[in-house]
């Protein structure tokens, strides 16, 4: 059973008024002056949520904590039948000022802090072509969490109640072939990473968007217990 916590409320709703990609993209972005609202304060954790759910006013139906050495079984989320089937890939350099790089054919944004990388670094990312999932070089540890956010309207769950959970996973390298592409459909989750998802705006039910934090490289998937 993966040791996580959930946050279920139709009526709890995270608002900020600077998102954490508008405040660390350049060295001459401003300041937050507003604090984002956590659900909960007082941890490591909690303070990683807030930047989670930075920018974004929407209801939470679920949150799932930080477990290292998880080493559990998950079912990557599959691409709905109007997805093209082939992989993406997106590179960029970010420096130390941060900044962002998105796949729009993935609905993936990953957003890089101020102070995340020390120097320039050439950052390539591979989406899947059946699962959202995602191979990311290179393999490295950042000084600061990164945050990715994979908007769900081209993935089987969108539409519908979630039946579980789901979160971001750090898998097992046979998971993944050379080209990103996924070998199965049921792999081994060497980490649950701190995972927020959201619902669709006036709705109680139906999951938007799913966005969760990365401390290092390289592979990531879109997953349920």
């Amino acid at each position: 059973m993966i040791r996580s916590r959930f946050v279920r409320s139709s009526v709890l709703v995270l608002s900020a008024f600077v998102a954490l990609s508008c405040s660390d993209n350049s060295p001459t972005a401003p300041t937050p002056s507003a604090p984002v609202s956590a659900i909960r304060a007082g941890t490591t954790q909690d303070a990683l949520l807030g930047g989670l759910l930075g920018g974004l006013l929407r209801v939470v139906t679920s949150v799932v904590g930080f477990v290292a050495n998880a080493n559990v079984d998950v079912h990557p989320v599959a691409w709905n039948s109007s997805y093209v089937k082939v992989p993406h890939t997106v590179s960029g350099t970010i420096s130390q000022w941060g900044g962002s790089l998105t796949i729009p054919e993935s609905d993936f944004t990953i957003t890089f802090p101020v102070g995340a990388v020390s120097q320039p670094t050439l950052i390539t990312i591979t989406s899947d072509a059946n699962y959202a999932a995602y191979a990311m070089s290179p393999h490295m540890t950042f000084a600061k969490p990164v945050v990715v956010t994979q908007r769900l309207r081209n993935t089987v769950v969108y539409g519908k109640p979630l039946p579980s959970p789901i979160f971001g996973a750090y898998v097992d390298k046979p998971a993944l072939d050379l080209l990103g592409n996924l070998l199965g459909t049921v792999f081994n989750a060497l980490e649950i990473e701190l995972s927020a998802t959201l619902f669709v705006p006036g709705s109680s039910t139906l999951p938007e968007i799913t966005t969760w934090t990365v401390n290092h490289f390289s592979r990531y998937m879109l997953a349920s217990g």
